[in-house]
């Protein structure tokens, strides 16, 4: 069968095991795993709505929802999982549904895609959630696997009800 695929439909099956994969790590609260899949200098973005039409575009100038440059999920990851953060605590579960995968360019070692994901969240204490989200990665070839370099969350809620962090988009 894998001779009868083309490279860019194999580049797209490589793309989708990663996020699928990301997703499975952080519904499984495996977060080593999870921060092990980006690079050190990634960055983990998530802009805010500037109107009803248009998200920030510049996170050094512009307000954003989540910014952690420089692999700051490992931070942000740290204090969710000792308690630190009471805004988390109980951390609730989630259930990441990644669909709609597209390679956007490939340059070999650098990979840009997209995806579009459902996410629920059960919380114990404001009941269960279900978003959506645009996701934009800029994924490199390391070791001879990819990882993340930048992910980008746009998430269509234009109003936040409830609690959102980098576990539950």
């Amino acid at each position: 069968m894998t001779a009868m695929l083309n490279d860019q439909s194999l580049r797209v099956m490589e793309v989708s095991e990663l996020l699928a994969r990301e997703a499975d790590h952080i519904d499984r609260r495996e977060w080593k795993e999870w921060v092990d899949m980006y690079t050190p200098d990634a960055v983990f973005w998530m802009p805010a709505w500037r109107n009803e039409d248009e998200t920030t575009q510049d996170p050094m100038q512009e307000i954003s929802l989540i910014y952690l440059p420089d692999r700051g999920i490992e931070d942000r990851v740290f204090r969710f999982s000792s308690g630190d953060s009471y805004a988390s605590t109980p951390l609730p579960t989630t259930s990441h549904c990644v669909g709609s995968v597209r390679v956007l360019a490939d340059q070999g070692d650098t990979v840009t895609a997209s995806a579009k994901a459902i996410v629920a969240t059960m919380d114990p204490r404001t009941g269960n959630i279900v978003r959506g989200v645009w996701y934009d990665y800029e994924l490199v070839r390391v070791d001879g696997e990819l990882k993340i370099k930048t992910k980008k969350v746009t998430f269509l809620e234009r109003v936040i009800d409830g609690t959102v962090d980098v576990y539950n988009v």
